[in-house]
């Protein structure tokens, strides 16, 4: 569904942009410099909503790492403007589709599972799963349908895609890597299927504890990210029960305040001069997800009185043999 509507949208910019420059043509203006507008047209409609991001952001969360003086300011919304007008109107409307590299049945290989964010679907991993991670690693996505239903709702369809990734791959636990809301749909699976299936959670730009842009969006699950709701609220009541790594930015334009990318349980790791869309093209960011994918598992404090409980029973039978 959401390929459908972008594909309209984006033919609807392009038919907006073909009129203006006609338009502007028969006003006199120069063919070239109208030529030009209408090139730019679809770049600005992303760039002028996520300047006024980035400068409530700024006013927003006044921490002194996050002051970027004005040529960084400037080349940081330039990448993420681009970086959302590739997403939006070309790998997500048309490239959604794109085949993933065939798993191969080997319990030894990493084996993760990737998940968007919203109004995001798989495509959004495009760059990636085709040119980034490992090619020894066994690698599938999922998209989240429907785009705007309440994020508890997607547990049965990841649960789905975790099982086909088990199977195909033979991996007894999967890594779920995730972006914005994608974090959000992976503790909500926890909570609903349980943890026996997962060896970790790597979330990156997720807004743990809701973000003041959730008021403008639209959806039942937008509803669920906005700051101090009833459901951020339920979230924080339970501990994760498998290892999280929270990757997060100083200058995301999308989480606000940024320190809501991070769980309090979680190892924090933080980029800096980096947009919400432009960390999944970031080569910094996909080698420390690489880094971090690759090092051994480390037990949860949840596994570890798990562990604790299971060796004291194990000694109270042994103790009651002994008796016997």
């Amino acid at each position: 569904m959401l390929g459908r509507i972008l594909r309209i949208s984006s033919l609807l910019t392009i038919a907006l942009a073909t009129v203006l420059v006609v338009w502007f043509i028969d006003l006199g203006l120069s063919p070239w410099i109208a030529i030009a507008i209408g090139l730019l047209l679809p770049f600005a409609i992303h760039a002028l909503p996520l300047g006024v991001e980035f400068i409530t952001g700024a006013l927003i969360d006044r921490r002194p790492i996050a002051r970027l003086n004005v040529v960084d300011a400037l080349r940081l919304w330039l990448v993420e403007s681009w970086r959302s007008f590739v997403v939006f109107n070309i790998d997500q409307p048309w490239r959604a589709n794109f085949a993933e590299r065939p798993p191969v049945n080997d319990a030894a290989r990493p084996a993760l599972l990737l998940i968007p964010g919203y109004m995001c679907n798989r495509a959004s991993w495009r760059h990636w799963v085709l040119d980034g991670l490992p090619s020894d690693w066994n690698i599938a996505t999922v998209s989240l349908e429907p785009v705007y239903a309440p994020v508890e709702d997607h547990a049965d369809s990841l649960h789905v895609a975790i099982q086909k990734l088990r199977a195909d791959s033979g991996a007894e636990r999967v890594t779920l890597v995730c972006h914005s809301m994608g974090g959000l749909v992976a503790r909500a699976y926890l909570r609903a299927k349980g943890h026996d299936a997962v060896a970790r959670v790597i979330t990156i730009d997720t807004p743990h504890h809701g973000t003041v842009f959730a008021h403008y969006a639209h959806g039942a699950n937008s509803r669920q990210m906005r700051r101090a709701c009833d459901y951020m609220r339920s979230l924080a009541e339970s501990e994760e029960p498998v290892e999280f790594i929270c990757f997060a930015s100083q200058h995301d334009n999308l989480v606000v305040p940024r320190d809501s990318q991070v769980l309090a349980c979680a190892e924090a790791i933080w980029f800096e001069k980096l947009g919400h869309l432009a960390m999944m093209a970031s080569d910094e960011v996909l080698a420390k997800l690489i880094d971090v994918v690759a090092r051994p598992l480390e037990q949860s404090a949840s596994h570890l009185r798990a562990d604790a409980l299971q060796s004291i029973a194990d000694k109270d039978a042994g103790l009651s043999l002994a008796r016997q």
